[in-house]
């Protein structure tokens, strides 16, 4: 009997413990191994606070001190494994919900991961071989200890790969200082960066060879890699997407580049948590600016009180761009908006003409805002803008931005899932506006907003009030700030946090002509990948 109830358990036990392996190693990628990120993650969110003081975990540590009970009675013995037993029973049936609920996201295999992966269930598989206690008791400890087993291989791999990483980027620095004749471009700011050095590489591909970096790759080490795979003699212009979250990031990046014009795109709270303050997030944008030659050029997002003291900072010659509005003054202009379901028409107004833009495959202001700086520089870098024009009305959404897809009921389902942010997610809720039917918004909460996250999910929460009929979370962090914002709206919208098989089922029978869906958020997109839908172009 005993030996039975072992064997199940021990089952149950590497099912959780490998499944928490993957939790845990997909946690870090999406931090990219950076402590102060982790530790804002542990510190703001529910779900990172679990990780220490959750139910699960005191659980654990309860059932451990438990133990203790056996030493005073060998009959406990038998009562303690069982309750060991059922724990872990109960993780294994949580396990196959995560399963069927669609919860359960893989991190990415890369080597390191693989690698990581490998090591610390290994480990874990040496220990229980080898207990030197209670054998039910010692499953327990070594469940706690996978994440320090996890935690110490990656710091080991991360020793490992700095070498490798200096290797790439003075490799890169040496390239770049090989070819003055280069023309680089840089994009940084807190949101639209991505689409805005899409939409430049784009226009600019129609008179010159073109390398840019995928939008994923926006840190020094990703930057670098590109530059060494992929930037050949034929290359004439090179657009990095920068991203930082530390002070000395951008300045780093363009220390390997070079750039010759810098674009400067929004700015907001985001990684708030990161860098402390907006005033240090602004002073990591001025550190592109700072970085320009003489003769280079900074290209600023106008709008908001945040880019004043860049504009003021900039000692280069520069332009400001942006949607007209009163009282903004502003160097590049978009006017006359007219905004469809699926297009977009304005006017562009720069270098005293005017250019007129009808039908436009593009959703949302936000990609006017993205597309201005690519059309500028196109025209500065000698384009015909009846070229330009032409290229434009090719466009579509990029992937997961804004991108529309048609669902089998005839709602539009709305991918939005690379990136969250207030930004993005205001748009979109202003998008959802021109809709009659049923709007509904699949979220994942923001994050990295520091001291101002409970302020911004109470805003978000009226704003999303006064816009949506149907509230989905991906997770519980901030339900409480985005409760109160809802019912401030006095809004009849319903809320509710759901896993990913309940946002499926919901929307494949309740949507229909009219109805639009917009999933906002990397956890979004585990929803919206499990819905069938078609390209509305």
């Amino acid at each position: 009997m005993a030996g039975i109830l072992f064997q199940i358990t021990s089952v149950f036990f590497f099912i959780w413990l490998s499944s928490s392996a993957l939790h845990y190693v997909r946690l870090f990628e999406e931090k990219e191994n950076d402590a102060k990120r982790l530790f804002v993650h542990l510190r703001e969110t529910r779900r990172g606070r679990s990780i220490l003081t959750g139910k699960v975990t005191i659980t654990k540590w309860v059932i451990i001190f438990l133990y203790g009970v056996t030493i005073f009675s060998a009959n406990f013995d038998l009562y303690y494994h069982i309750v060991v037993f059922l724990f872990y029973s109960c993780l294994f049936l949580l396990f196959i919900k995560r399963i069927l609920s669609r919860e359960i996201v893989f991190p990415k295999f890369s080597k390191a991961a693989v690698g990581v992966l490998s090591l610390s269930i290994g480990t874990e598989v040496v220990l229980f071989l080898f207990a030197p206690v209670d054998r039910f008791l010692w499953m327990l400890i070594i469940d706690k200890l996978l994440l320090v087993f996890i935690t110490l291989y990656l710091t080991l791999f991360s020793i490992f790969f700095d070498f490798s990483r200096d290797v790439e980027v003075n490799r890169a620095i040496e390239k770049i200082a090989r070819r003055p004749k280069l023309f680089s471009i840089a994009v940084v700011g807190s949101y639209g960066r991505g689409s805005t050095k899409e939409f430049i590489s784009q226009i600019l591909s129609l008179r010159y060879n073109v390398l840019a970096t995928k939008t994923s790759f926006a840190n020094p080490v990703r930057i670098a890699a590109t530059i060494n795979h992929d930037l050949s003699q034929k290359k004439q212009i090179f657009i990095a997407e920068i991203d930082d979250y530390r002070r000395e990031d951008v300045r780093n990046i363009c220390a390997i580049i070079k750039p010759k014009i810098v674009v400067v795109t929004g700015i907001n709270e985001q990684k708030l948590s990161v860098f402390g303050s907006i005033e240090k997030i602004i002073d990591s944008k001025l550190e592109a600016v700072a970085s320009l030659s003489r003769d280079g050029v900074a290209l600023l997002y106008g709008k908001g009180e945040h880019v004043k003291k860049i504009i003021g900072a900039t000692k280069n010659k520069k332009f400001t761009y942006g949607i007209s509005q009163a009282n903004l003054s502003l160097d590049i202009i978009a006017g006359n908006i007219k905004e469809g379901t699926f297009g977009l028409s304005f006017t562009v107004y720069l270098l005293g003409k005017r250019y007129k833009l009808t039908g436009v495959k593009l959703l949302g202001r936000q990609n006017i805002e993205n597309l201005i700086p690519a059309i500028f520089i196109g025209v500065y870098a000698g384009i015909d803008f009846s070229l330009i024009r032409r290229a434009v009305l090719q466009f579509r959404p990029l992937p997961r931005a804004m991108e529309p897809r048609r669902h089998a009921s005839g709602a539009i389902l709305i991918n939005d899932t690379y990136n969250a942010n207030i930004n993005s997610v205001a748009r979109a809720l202003s998008y959802t506006k021109l809709y009659r039917g049923k709007k509904v918004l699949v979220l994942e909460p923001l994050v990295e907003l520091g001291k101002t996250a409970e302020s911004v999910h109470h805003d978000l929460g009226a704003a999303i009030g006064e816009a949506c009929d149907f509230l989905f979370l991906t997770n519980d962090n901030y339900l409480k700030f985005l409760k109160i914002g809802v019912l401030k709206s006095n809004s009849s919208c319903k809320i509710k946090v759901a896993a990913p098989a309940e946002i499926i089922n919901f929307v494949n029978k309740n949507t229909k002509k009219e109805d639009v869906v917009v999933f906002e958020g990397n956890e979004a997109g585990h929803s919206f990948a499990g819905i069938a839908s078609e390209s509305v172009y």
